[in-house]
């Protein structure tokens, strides 16, 4: 990966001024969502972020959190296919930092390895947050435990009206739960959007659903939410009440397919909310019950359906991009490695006329180291004859000093005997001078 990082700088750097910044399956791991969550703290501009398929664990979600934490323009974050679960420490990071998230509407956790620990999290995290719309956690190992904690957190949330837990495991019971919590939450936006629908008001007069419609007339709006389309007619199949015939068949002042948008859907679903709580027989609260949960079914293929489209454009768009950036970049790499050979020749060039003048060079010392072994074979000859000259002289110096010695010996020897002759004269020369004076006397 380390070698990879480079190419996500540059990536990144090449991205800095674009609301959308999509790294899918780019394999960065959490060595890469370092320098992301880094981007992403320091960057002004980008609203969606794409790390789907890029096995980022807890290390890269914490620091990615860390990121978020400082950022005020993101509005969508796409983490499906990682394994931010794998550590509930991760999924704990990134639930602390969403609490306190006024920015971010849509979260898709898929295929993240989230267990029950992470869903307490998730759980928490939403008991406080009024941002998030929509929340995609399938294909996670919830289980039945993380089911309830999640439900725990939505009865205490008045913005969420998408929640995905397909084959997530928290149990039928808890689906019916979330589902009516969603219900009403779309219902309370439909009103907060629109308080001045018929059916809305007739929600907040209603002391059996006016918590749903968010207080009455009187409460101002806390959050835009968007809900999903419905392409059926305003009173729905066979539903009676407000805004439906008995006989299924829409009034003339409906409002037809092509004007269906939708603030009316949610207006419908609230209208079957009231008519399921005004049912006093069981049965017929089973029976709009059962047409709800149908309707929401419908609205969730609608967006399941939208969503794969959007996907789909998206995937097209990326692998488009991807092969248009790869082209620029292999382009950008063969002038790389052109300008690199160039240079290379260049320098090749320089080298063999650097060798040319060490050659030359090396020429002139060998013949200079040539010459000068002749002139020191003539200067040991010369050497060798003076010293043997000298050898000579030094001989017969040798033996003049011999013979001088010798000489010195002779006349130290006749010095001797002078000396001795000298004494013995000297002796008689007193006898005699003694002989005299006894004469004289």
């Amino acid at each position: 990966m380390a070698q990879n990082i480079p190419a996500l700088l540059n990536h990144l750097d090449a991205h800095r001024e674009s609301s959308t910044l999509s790294l899918a399956y780019a394999s960065i791991a959490d060595e890469g969502t370092v320098e992301v969550a880094k981007f992403v703290r320091d960057n002004p501009f980008v609203k969606y972020l794409d790390l789907r398929g890029n096995n980022i664990q807890a290390k890269g979600i914490t620091a990615l959190a860390n990121g978020i934490k400082l950022n005020r323009s993101l509005r969508s974050l796409n983490l499906k296919w990682n394994a931010i679960g794998r550590d509930p420490v991760g999924v704990s990071a990134l639930a602390d930092v969403l609490k306190s998230n006024l920015t971010i509407g849509h979260v898709d956790l898929r295929n993240n390895r989230i267990n029950n620990l992470g869903a307490k999290s998730i759980g928490e995290m939403l008991k406080v947050n009024t941002t998030i719309s929509h929340l995609d956690l399938s294909w996670n190992d919830l289980g039945v435990d993380g089911g309830l904690a999640l439900l725990d957190g939505l009865k205490h949330n008045s913005t969420l009206i998408d929640c995905q837990l397909s084959g997530s495991k928290v149990g039928e019971e808890t689906l019916h739960e979330v589902a009516f919590l969603l219900r009403r939450n779309r219902a309370a936006a439909a009103y907060k959007a629109s308080p001045h629908d018929a059916g809305a008001q007739v929600a907040a007069s209603d002391p059996m659903t006016s918590h749903i419609a968010g207080g009455g007339p009187g409460t101002k709006p806390t959050a835009q939410v968007q809900s999903r389309d419905l392409q059926i007619g305003p009173g729905g199949p066979g539903v009676g009440g407000p805004g439906g015939s008995p006989t299924g068949k829409a009034p003339q002042s409906a409002i037809s397919r092509a004007q269906w948008t939708a603030k009316d859907s949610s207006s419908l679903m609230l209208r079957l909310m009231m008519k399921e709580r005004e049912q006093v027989l069981p049965e017929d609260k089973l029976f709009y019950q059962q047409i709800a949960e149908h309707i929401d079914k419908l609205l969730l293929e609608s967006g399941k359906h939208k969503q794969g489209r959007v996907d789909g454009e998206e995937r097209e768009k990326a692998s488009t991009t991807g092969f248009v950036e790869r082209e620029q970049r292999y382009t950008k790499e063969i002038r790389q490695c052109e300008e690199a050979l160039q240079k290379i020749i260049a320098d090749k060039e320089n080298l063999q006329r650097e060798l040319a003048d060490k050659t030359t060079d090396l020429k002139r010392l060998n013949d200079g180291n040539a010459e000068a072994i002749r002139e020191s074979v003539a200067m040991q000859e010369q050497a060798a004859q003076e010293e043997q000259q000298l050898r000579q002289e030094l001989r017969g110096i040798v033996q003049n000093k011999r013979d001088l010695q010798d000489e010195l010996a002779l006349g130290q020897k006749d010095l001797e005997l002078l000396q001795q002759e000298n004494e013995r004269l000297r002796q008689h020369v007193k006898a005699f001078q003694r002989d005299v004076n006894e004469i004289l006397t």
